[in-house]
């Protein structure tokens, strides 16, 4: 019986020292789990700052091969149609009413073409608001001049009650004059 008790003890004692053992061991694989979750967390902010730094380059990349003339490239559509086309899908994706497009006699200035364009369109707030995301967004540089927002009234009641559009929101009228570039590369000397 007494060796019962030994064998018992013994085990006890190898349990309790195991266990002991095991937090101590194990405490400092939490410490290092914590810090190779810390390196991950920083590994993978970094690759995303990275997507992000490629997605901008390439959409650079994109500028400037959609806004350069480069000898000897023949591009499947003149820059004013490719520009009136993407005006007129933006504004009839806004739901919005596009007056008039009246482009302006281009403008050179050294190896900058600037093409003027009076652009009037008839929406709500916010739309015009997402035109101008969209300006921005374009792979062709748009920058917007100057604009006028006029109230649309309705007229036949002569009242000056706004006319509300389809959206629901207070009808607007838009002048914008924007400009697009093209940028003439130069041929390499050699």
């Amino acid at each position: 019986m007494k060796k019962d008790y030994v064998l018992l003890f013994i085990v006890i004692i190898l349990t309790i020292g195991s266990v002991v053992g095991d937090r101590i061991y194990v405490a400092n694989f939490q410490k290092e789990f914590k810090k190779i979750e810390q390196k991950r967390i920083e590994t993978s902010n970094k690759l995303n700052t990275a997507k992000i730094v490629y997605e901008d380059l390439t959409h650079v990349r994109d500028l400037v091969f959609k806004n350069m003339d480069i000898p000897g490239k023949k591009d499947t559509a003149s820059h004013e149609t490719v520009f009136f086309d993407f005006v007129t899908e933006c504004v009839n994706d806004l739901k919005m009413e596009l007056l008039s497009v009246s482009p302006e006699r281009p403008k050179k200035n050294g190896r900058v073409t600037t093409y003027g364009y009076k652009i009037v369109v008839q929406g709500d707030f916010f739309s015009f608001g997402e035109l101008c995301s969209k300006f921005e967004n374009s792979r062709r540089i748009i920058s917007l001049e100057h604009y006028s927002v006029d109230l649309i009234l309705d007229n036949k009641k002569n009242k000056t009650n706004l006319v509300k559009t389809t959206s629901g929101h207070k009808g607007i009228q838009v002048t914008m004059y924007v400009n697009t570039y093209r940028v003439e590369k130069r041929a390499h000397q050699i």
